[in-house]
């Protein structure tokens, strides 16, 4: 009996004593990079207590090729312009003394798309009926409609090789929809476009998009 309660205790005492490695320090800093569905991921966190932490995220794509380009859509060639980028500021919350979190936050939008289509006799506009343009140009532009959006995540931080950790990240973003215009200096095609219904309902489709999913890995370092 008494040996069976000694490697009890034993047992007890190993389990509290690994988790308690585990907790997390006060005061200790940590900075990381990695991906997310934005792109490249700068962060740096600040461990307010053992539970807590305040965390920071910069979020985006650099100046990539892919990111200004053409495309042709129904036969006009356009030439487009994205940026994709987000500041995100989240309160970490540890419910048990494990790697485990959740997270809420704002994230402060930076994305948007731009395309502009310049007519021409070798580059029209054709309407469903047939009419054609080949003359003004025809402005498209697409957004979050809330630049300051709520945020809600979880994830799990995997200590490694001393104070090195391996953090993975899921989540979702309230964007409240996305914003989509179409607009033209030439007069007679804007009517026609205010007209579309193909363009009513790229205006409804994405005015449902309301939350846009939030993944990340991340490789930091504590100090």
């Amino acid at each position: 009996m008494t040996h069976s309660f000694i490697k009890s205790a034993t047992l007890v005492t190993a389990v509290l004593g690994g988790s308690a490695v585990s907790a997390q320090d006060v005061g200790q800093v940590t900075v990381g990079a990695g991906v997310s569905t934005f792109g490249a991921n700068l962060e740096a966190a600040y461990q307010i207590d053992p539970s807590f932490r305040v965390r920071g995220v910069l979020a985006g794509l650099p100046g990539l090729d892919i990111l200004t380009d053409t495309f042709e859509e129904d036969g006009t060639t356009y030439t487009y312009d994205a940026t994709v980028g987000a500041v995100a500021l989240l309160a970490d919350y540890y419910p048990v003394n494990s790697g485990w979190r959740v997270s809420g936050g704002v994230m402060f939008n930076q994305t948007s798309f731009d395309a502009n289509g310049v007519l021409s006799a070798g580059n029209q506009f054709t309407l469903d009926d047939g009419t054609v343009f080949d003359t003004g140009s025809v402005d498209i532009s697409a957004q979050f409609v809330q630049e300051i959006s709520p945020m809600i995540t979880t994830g799990y931080d995997y200590r490694f090789s001393n104070n090195w950790i391996l953090s993975g990240e899921v989540g979702a973003i309230y964007t409240g929809g996305l914003t989509f215009e179409a607009t033209s200096d030439n007069a007679l095609l804007q009517a026609e476009i205010d007209s579309d219904s193909d363009i009513e309902q790229a205006r409804d489709d994405l005015a449902e998009f309301k939350f846009y999913p939030y993944l990340a890995i991340t490789v930091g370092y504590s100090f």
